[in-house]
Parts: C-alpha cells; sequence; structure tokens
C-alpha cells in the first residue's frame, strides 16, 4: 500500500470509529462510486477501466471516447452511466448539442436524450455534468424528466437518474420520484479538491455516511490524483465492514404506487427551437 492510500485509510478508520453504530445492524454498510467525466483522457480513462468492475463510469455523450469507451465498459460488465452535460449559472453557457436548452420543450429533451444514449451505449441511467442552473430551474428540470419519461417509453430497460446535486437547490430528484423514476442522489465528492489531505476526509466522511445511514453514493472524477489512491482503498473496504456494491443496488425503485405518467408528447409546452 502507498503513502498515501494507507494515510486516506487511517483517516477513515478514525472517522468509523468516531460514527456511532451502524444504522441497519443486519446490514453490511454500502457504498457505491461513479467515476465522471469519462471520455476525453485516453490514458485516465484506461486507469479507470482497471479499477474494481463494481465502479461505474459516467461517460460525456459528446466526448470524443464516448463510444468507445462506454463499449469497453460494457464488456468487463460495468454499469454505465449518460453524465448529461446541463447548464450552469445561466441557460446558455453550455449551448446545444451539447447541452439542452432550459426552454425546451418535452419531446426536444427527448430527442436530445435519445442523442446521449445512442452516443453512450448500453446506459443503464444517466447523471448531471454540473447544471447547477438548470438543476435549480423546477420548470425546466420538470421537462427534462418528462423527456426522460417518453424515451424510457421507448426502451426495454428504463434509465434511473442520479443527482449528482451540483447545488443544494436542485429539483432533479424530486422531478425524477414524482415521475416514478429510479433515482439516487450523491452523497460526497471525493475529489472536489484534489489535495490528498482533503480526499482523505472525503473519504472519511463517505464510510461514515454509510455506517450511520447503511449506504452512500460518491462520484469522483479521473485525476492523478484519484487514481493512485483508489485501488489500495477500494481493496481495504472489507477491513472496515464496508461493501462496495454496483450503483444500480443503491437506487430507489419507482414506487408502485406512482403518480399515472401523462401523454407529454401533448402537452403544452415552449416549442422546441
Amino acid at each position: 500500500m502507498n503513502q498515501l492510500a494507507g494515510k486516506l485509510l487511517r483517516a477513515a478508520a478514525c472517522c468509523l470509529l468516531c460514527a456511532g453504530p451502524v444504522a441497519l445492524a443486519d446490514q453490511q454498510p454500502r457504498i457505491a462510486l461513479i467515476m465522471d467525466d469519462i471520455g476525453f483522457q485516453s490514458v485516465m480513462d484506461e486507469a479507470v477501466l482497471a479499477l474494481d468492475e463494481r465502479v461505474a463510469v459516467a461517460v460525456i455523450p459528446n466526448a470524443p471516447g464516448a463510444r468507445h469507451l462506454a463499449r469497453r465498459a460494457g464488456d468487463q460488465g460495468r454499469e454505465v452511466l449518460i453524465h448529461l452535460p446541463l447548464s450552469r449559472a445561466g441557460p446558455l453557457d453550455c449551448d446545444a448539442p451539447i447541452c439542452p436548452r432550459q426552454e425546451w420543450s418535452p419531446e426536444r429533451m427527448r430527442k436530445h436524450l435519445a442523442w446521449a444514449s445512442d452516443r453512450v451505449s448500453g446506459a443503464i441511467g444517466l447523471n448531471n455534468h454540473q447544471g447547477s442552473g438548470f438543476t435549480a430551474d423546477p420548470q425546466a428540470t420538470r421537462r427534462l424528466i418528462e423527456g426522460l419519461v417518453l424515451l424510457n417509453g421507448e426502451r426495454d430497460q428504463p434509465l434511473f437518474v442520479i443527482d449528482s446535486r451540483t447545488t443544494p437547490a436542485t429539483r432533479l430528484a424530486s422531478s425524477a420520484r414524482e415521475a416514478g423514476l429510479g433515482v439516487a442522489e450523491r452523497q460526497v465528492f471525493l475529489d472536489h479538491d484534489r489535495d490528498p489531505d482533503a480526499i482523505a476526509s472525503a473519504w472519511a466522511r463517505l464510510l461514515a455516511t454509510a455506517r450511520r445511514d447503511g449506504q452512500a453514493i460518491a462520484i469522483a472524477h479521473p485525476h492523478t490524483e484519484t487514481l493512485e489512491f483508489l485501488p489500495d482503498a477500494l481493496a481495504g473496504l472489507a477491513a472496515y465492514g464496508v461493501e462496495l456494491v454496483p450503483i444500480s443496488a443503491l437506487i430507489e425503485t419507482a414506487s408502485a404506487t406512482s403518480r399515472a405518467v401523462p401523454d407529454y408528447r401533448s402537452a403544452t409546452a415552449p416549442s422546441a427551437p
């Protein structure tokens, strides 16, 4: 084990000792890890594909390596997500064809999501890339989810939604729940700050959250510091009584009592540009 990984794991152990009893005494705490921003850095992306196959990859649809890496990950049996770019501060800071426009109709959203799904073949869900402005807009988020409902009606396996929670004001998870979709939410960004001490603190929070709540989801990125840390960290999870699981294992499934989904194709909405 390298010095950095040892330091991080010691920090996690300390946090676990202080975290109190496991929320579900009869169930081992579980974590899922998503590696975001896949498709732009071939060397780093290959290092991601060398990680434990329970680690999911979120592929940006317009990335030059999107098709190839989605196929490679699928061939490994690794779960693949569409890492959907959404606008941050305003509606025009990330424009089509990369990002959907906030004023688009549900049908135009469906077309965009179909394009993304084609670029990231084998995807079983999606999460947002950035999107603090978009996901805080309740009407835009509702139309995006309505577009996803339309797309799911054409698929054998519906896509679920993971809210990356890039803003506390996000409406993505709540809108997806209201539509009866499978949903999960990110608890920890592992490497928002790439400093080794900050990564140590984030890893400790992840394990402590899983111990407290029974499960937790982290998002990380293909950074050198992250990829140096993860192999030993993931291999050492069993020593801390925490299980790594595929992201699909932590999805809240759609309720049998979910509200009926209307015919969004005929609903009144702004015209597609």
